[in-house]
């Protein structure tokens, strides 16, 4: 269960990211959602790896598994949106 609620939790920060940044193209507003997604559930899966199973349990919802994936959501949105924003004239 926590996989799926690190993917929701990911995908709204890469919205919520999308609506701060004022995205006016739908492609942005798709490759943050996606790029939250991507960086909560690698996060999450690297991180509870690394912490063992017993800190952090895959199959039930987990406080400190919420937090390493919008840890890792919010780490991968800020470098996306710095490379994005550095490429942009």
């Amino acid at each position: 269960m926590n996989p799926v609620i690190w993917l929701v939790v990911g995908g709204l920060l890469g919205w919520l990211s999308s609506a701060e940044l004022c995205a006016t193209r739908a492609s942005d507003r798709l490759l943050n959602v996606a790029t939250g997604a991507c960086g909560a559930l690698s996060a999450g899966l690297l991180l509870s790896r690394a912490f063992g199973s017993e800190v952090i349990p895959m199959t039930e919802f987990s406080l400190p598994g919420l937090i390493e994936a919008a840890f890792g959501a919010v780490v991968l949105l800020v470098l996306v949106n710095l490379i994005r924003l550095m490429r942009v004239p």
